[in-house]
């Protein structure tokens, strides 16, 4: 079964008491082989429901989910979780997953002095998550792009700090980990970075790691777990990954009952379900607060092959039709006009030139900035270097980029200053032109995502990494394609990798 990227054997073979990452002793305050056994049968007796119903919905045809069939959920004798629906404005729904042996108690609005104030008024949503945080109890946050969820994040780790708790703070990935450590260093007096590539202040009370860092601690049996009061996972949506979504399965199903839990999505399609895995899992209520309410307007452009225009064609949800036609017709016309070659090295000139194209139109209506997303990363770099008669920047944000940069790459060596990628990136920077891919170093990465956040890129070549939650200012988003190879074949990409959902 694989539709939230879980193998029931693969988990169970996480809590072999054979294998040295589960043999840890008592005097380290963590978890013993029997404690491994029980929460494995916990987590397979809950998660075979849930997974099946996913299943149902899920893009992924792997052969696997053979293995979960009706029988399992007629076996599945666990007691039923409680529902419970919650007031709340109308622009949001709560209701909590309560398991059956608990007493469903309604959750106190009023609960003394806020760990944390902000400077403006908070939606409804925030308000509603806030309140349970507030009461003690773990909240799955679904909400669009850019709506605010961080807010509640942050309004966790205030409440951690003042219950002198640690807290962890959990991303997929390494450039959304950087981001928010200089985000919550500004905030917060203590904080400390967990990656693959960095670590900054570990012994920190606020710790930000990507999943991956938090499965090995607990694998491990790192006491500082005992510590830890709240867990938040960003982008909770990437347990439907096929093949990194059993890393937060097994971390969610290894942390103690006692941690309460903040889930930040924009995606989730069965937060009812997961919210009931939860609190059969943890033993624990846990509240899912969602809202439909998009706060930055999401419009939809056509471009034809070789024309010169785009068409809005859907504006916030309306349908365009007429736009639409004229697009079509705009293609049809140059279509028999051109007689345009159907070999595919033409096909691959044309599609170049189209992005050129595009990007052109996107700076002259001043639609910029732009991430120009490509499933590859040679063609990132290509793009990038076929804009060598573009400059975006005045000659004010070029100094400003020359100094960002050069203070950068103070602290590497002189081979390192030497590498053809440093030294190239500069005149690509300066003129307001960008690339990020997981080949570029991680320096010149940090410092590119620090120069777009400050609107001093304002056209950024990426692979789809970039997408992963990071927020960035953009205005304008390109696909140079509608399919992508995944490790075994050529598909269309899906509606949630795109991000038009959201």
């Amino acid at each position: 079964m694989s539709a939230f990227g879980l193998d029931l054997d693969e988990l169970t073979s996480a809590f072999d008491p054979k294998k040295p990452s589960s043999e840890t002793s008592a005097d380290t305050g963590s978890t013993q082989p029997g404690d491994f056994e029980e929460k494995k049968r916990k987590a397979e007796a809950s998660l075979k429901p849930l997974l099946k119903e996913v299943g149902e919905d899920s893009t992924d045809d792997s052969p696997k989910r053979s293995k979960l069939s009706v029988t399992d959920t007629l076996e599945f004798n666990a007691p039923r979780i409680q529902i419970h629906k919650i007031s709340s404005p109308e622009t949001c729904t709560h209701e909590v997953a309560v398991p059956p042996d608990i007493e469903y108690k309604p959750i106190t609005k009023d609960c003394g002095f806020p760990a944390k104030t902000f400077p403006f008024t908070l939606d409804a949503f925030q308000q509603q998550a806030i309140i349970c945080i507030d009461n003690n109890q773990s909240v799955l946050l679904s909400a669009h792009t850019s709506a605010g969820k961080t807010v509640v994040a942050e309004y966790a780790i205030a409440t951690a700090l003042r219950e002198k708790q640690r807290v962890i703070y959990t991303t997929p990935i390494k450039a959304l980990s950087n981001q928010k450590y200089r985000e919550f260093f500004e905030a917060f007096p203590e904080v400390g970075l967990l990656t693959g590539d960095a670590t900054i202040n570990p012994s920190a009370s606020v710790l930000i790691m990507t999943t991956e860092i938090l499965q090995s601690m607990l694998y491990k049996g790192a006491s500082m777990v005992r510590e830890v009061g709240w867990v938040i996972f960003d982008e909770i949506h990437y347990m439907r990954d096929p093949e990194r979504g059993v890393v937060w399965e097994e971390t969610i199903v290894l942390l103690p009952d006692s941690v309460r839990y903040v889930f930040l999505s924009a995606t989730i399609p069965n937060a009812r379900q997961f919210a009931e895995w939860i609190a059969h899992l943890h033993h624990q209520p846990c509240h899912v607060v969602s809202s439909d309410c998009r706060p930055v307007p999401l419009r939809h452009y056509l471009y034809p092959v070789g024309s010169e225009g785009l068409f809005l064609v859907l504006d916030e949800g309306k349908y365009l039709e007429q736009n639409f036609e004229r697009a079509m017709r705009s293609f049809l016309s140059d279509e028999s006009s051109n007689k345009r070659q159907k070999s595919q090295v033409d096909y691959n000139k044309r599609s170049e030139n189209n992005v050129i194209q595009i990007v052109r139109l996107v700076k002259h209506r001043s639609l910029e900035p732009i991430i120009v997303f490509s499933f590859s990363k040679k063609e990132c770099e290509i793009y990038a270097l076929q804009l060598a008669k573009f400059d975006f920047t005045t000659d004010a944000e070029k100094k400003v980029v020359d100094e960002v940069f050069r203070n950068a790459i103070d602290g590497l060596s002189p081979e390192d200053r030497a590498l053809p990628q440093v030294e190239s990136v500069l005149p690509l920077l300066k003129r307001g032109i960008g690339i990020h891919h997981g080949g570029l170093l991680p320096l010149l990465k940090e410092t590119i995502e620090i120069l777009f956040s400050e609107n001093l890129i304002k056209c950024l070549f990426a692979t789809e990494t970039f997408a992963m939650g990071l927020n960035m200012p953009a205005r304008t988003v390109l696909f140079t394609s509608a399919r992508k190879y995944d490790g075994q074949s050529y598909r269309w990409i899906f509606l949630v990798e795109t991000k038009f959902s959201y």
